[in-house]
């Protein structure tokens, strides 16, 4: 059975108690593939670039979804957590203690124009390595300067030929923590889904 890989933060992590989503879906349509997701609410691009190192080693097909530059990690109790700066808080495994470090960190030291600048390059490189590994794939630009921060330049052009039709954070019309998947319309998430099984059974 042939491998998919899914990379991505939380606009590819099922949430069951909300209902099926669009890996779901995608899993149903493609018999032939085993579905291996490795998306984790709140990932970075960092940890969106280290999911692909690991699918690029094994997969036969695989599907990326960038994310926000307002993402960051760091190491928890030897586990790497991924959080956001807007939603430093109760959905976050830190202290009190640590949440307080963190907000004040943010406020005093983060440089948005800096965190475009290191995402995009993060996203080039992952990108490349895609390319260079010479697996199927596709991507989604996803959050990185999405239009809903006020994004309006383009990235990304030299790996256009792979830019997947859908970015997913085109139809999240919340950003609350549960669903995870954040689309709420399940006509979506169906559609998502017949877009990307026909992607992997076009012929190549």
């Amino acid at each position: 059975m042939k491998l998919l890989y899914i990379c991505g933060d939380s606009f590819g992590v099922p949430d069951p108690d909300y209902g099926p989503c669009w890996v779901d879906y995608l899993a149903q349509l493609i018999p032939t593939h085993h579905v291996i997701n490795l998306s984790r609410v709140c990932a970075s691009n960092l940890l969106i670039s280290q999911q692909v190192d690991q699918a690029i080693a094994h997969a036969d097909h695989i599907i990326v979804l960038c994310t926000a530059s307002t993402r960051s990690q760091t190491r928890l109790n030897g586990q790497v957590v991924p959080y956001s700066i807007h939603s430093l808080d109760q959905t976050t495994p830190f202290t009190a203690d640590q949440l307080g470090i963190l907000q004040s960190h943010t406020r005093e030291f983060f440089d948005l124009d800096l965190c475009i600048y290191e995402n995009k390059c993060i996203i080039e490189s992952m990108l490349q390595r895609l390319i260079d590994s010479d697996r199927p794939f596709v991507w989604d630009q996803g959050g990185f300067e999405h239009a809903s921060y006020g994004g309006a330049q383009e990235y990304f052009t030299k790996w256009h030929s792979s830019r997947s039709g859908r970015n997913l954070w085109d139809y999240a019309v919340t950003r609350e923590h549960r669903p995870y998947y954040h689309i709420t319309n399940d006509q979506v998430h169906r559609d998502v889904a017949e877009y990307y099984a026909g992607w992997i059974h076009a012929p190549t």
